[in-house]
């Protein structure tokens, strides 16, 4: 059935709303998709001059970046490549804890700015604040990457996420009728995803037809082997998915490919600077947002790498409300120099590997990549979910929720035996048998975590 009010939601209420209200990611978006094609002169060009005015703005109006600029003999006019920018030291979590107030621009009441926090799965979020018009902007870093995979504005855009502080922020009519009407965007809580929610999801799918599915990656795996499983012959056709907020492995996007017979694209982002970077349909890596965000990867003493793994740090050119530069994330990203076929002159990130607490350290102390636990569980059908937590160098809790009560537990033998030839044949494994395991407080449904600290 034909949709009628795609044309009129993308030619006419859609920008009008926007216009109306002063809003201008329509005119940003503009911009992203001429910049995109920059040659790559021009667009470090235009990197460096955003680099250099958030840095001599973050300078001139906030206490935090003038003291440790002084600290460091570092002037704002020092700034004259990107590479200069590691002359600055790098802005970690405790630090902004420690230093929230003299971070807030002086330019800005703080009434005037967006209160948010981060996400974690142990101990106190990360509060910090952002100034309104780069909140509304980050919408045409969404949008850009949006249409790589098929779909536009006007059409309908299904979002199998958890986190309540998102999904429950549509409450009033006011905000469902953004949502549905402007937004066309519907939402399917990954809070919930038992056998008979999910069939519930395909109901919906079916019905609405979106163009496009984003997810957590996990909440799209355990829904494709839902679907493989129980309705192989569902009707939902999109013509693509994006898999953001959890690690998207190759077996992850297999088994979602496979499921929905379309590409899954991969986004990288955080709730403190948005979108990070972005998969488009020839998935030679994530495309950095370039002209939004300075992306470094770094070694441990703070050093840019030329190839392999590191920590990401990223600098956000637009959020003059609290200015976060070489913010350290606690992610792992991977070098790349390659060039995409796609044409797009937009940097490369090779991959993201996980957030460093997905590693756990084994008893030397050296750090092993949560996937490897996940690969133990492939093809174990007396698992239908799992999280394997490590409390401490001693102690493993491995909590396992069964697909039918098992009386033999011998298939935990190989399990027990791999994860201690990993982390040390002294390391107790305790397995808990749960009918649920919970998600955290922002919805994601982590398989491993260590609270041990890397």
């Amino acid at each position: 059935m034909f949709d009628w009010f795609r044309p009129i939601n993308r030619y006419l209420v859609f920008p009008l709303y926007y216009w109306k209200n002063g809003d201008k990611r329509l005119a940003r978006l503009n911009e992203l998709e001429q910049s995109q094609y920059l040659p790559q002169g021009k667009l470090e060009q235009l990197q460096l001059s955003r680099l250099q005015k958030i840095v001599r703005y973050a300078y001139d109006n906030t206490i935090y970046y003038r003291r440790i600029m002084e600290k460091n003999k570092l002037h704002p006019d020092q700034i004259k490549t990107l590479k200069d920018i590691e002359k600055l030291p790098i802005l970690t979590k405790q630090l902004i804890q420690e230093n929230t107030d003299t971070m807030i621009s002086s330019k800005y009441n703080r009434s005037e700015l967006i209160k948010d926090s981060s996400g974690g799965s142990t101990g106190e979020p990360t509060v910090y604040y952002k100034n309104i018009e780069r909140h509304n902007l980050r919408r045409a870093d969404q949008i850009r990457h949006d249409r790589w995979t098929g779909w536009d504005i006007g059409k309908r855009k299904a979002l199998i996420w958890g986190a309540q502080r998102d999904l429950k922020a549509v409450q009033n009519f006011r905000e469902n009728l953004l949502a549905t009407y402007l937004d066309r965007q519907w939402e399917l809580d990954a809070f919930e995803m038992s056998d008979k929610e999910m069939e519930g999801f395909t109901r919906q799918l079916e019905k609405l037809q979106p163009s496009m599915i984003l997810g957590y990656a996990n909440a799209l795996e355990l829904y494709a082997k839902y679907l493989l499983e129980h309705q192989p012959n569902h009707g939902i056709k999109i013509e693509g998915i994006v898999s953001s907020a959890e690690t998207l492995t190759e077996e992850k996007r297999a088994t979602i490919e496979k499921a929905f017979n379309c590409k899954v694209l991969n986004r990288y982002g955080s709730r403190e600077v948005g979108l990070i970077a972005s998969e488009c349909p020839s998935q030679n890596g994530l495309h950095i947002n370039a002209e939004n965000v300075l992306v470094e990867i770094v070694d441990n003493n703070g050093n840019a790498i030329d190839e392999g793994n590191g920590d990401i740090l990223v600098t956000d050119y637009w959020n003059f409300g609290m200015p976060l530069i070489r913010y350290k994330l606690g992610d792992v990203g991977t070098v790349s120099d390659k060039k995409c076929d796609c044409g797009r002159t937009l940097p490369l990130l090779g991959g993201v590997a996980g957030r460093t607490g997905d590693f756990f350290v084994n008893q030397e102390g050296g750090k092993i990549h949560g996937e490897y636990f996940t690969h133990l569980f492939y093809d174990l059908p007396q698992v239908k979910q799992f999280q394997m937590i490590q409390e401490t160098i001693e102690l493993v809790t491995l909590k396992i929720v069964e697909t039918t009560q098992q009386s033999d537990k011998s298939y935990l033998d190989n399990i027990v035996a791999k994860t201690k030839a990993m982390l040390g044949n002294e390391v107790d494994v305790h397995t808990e048998f749960v009918e649920q395991i919970h998600p955290t407080s922002t919805g994601k449904l982590l398989f491993t975590i260590s609270k041990v600290n890397t």
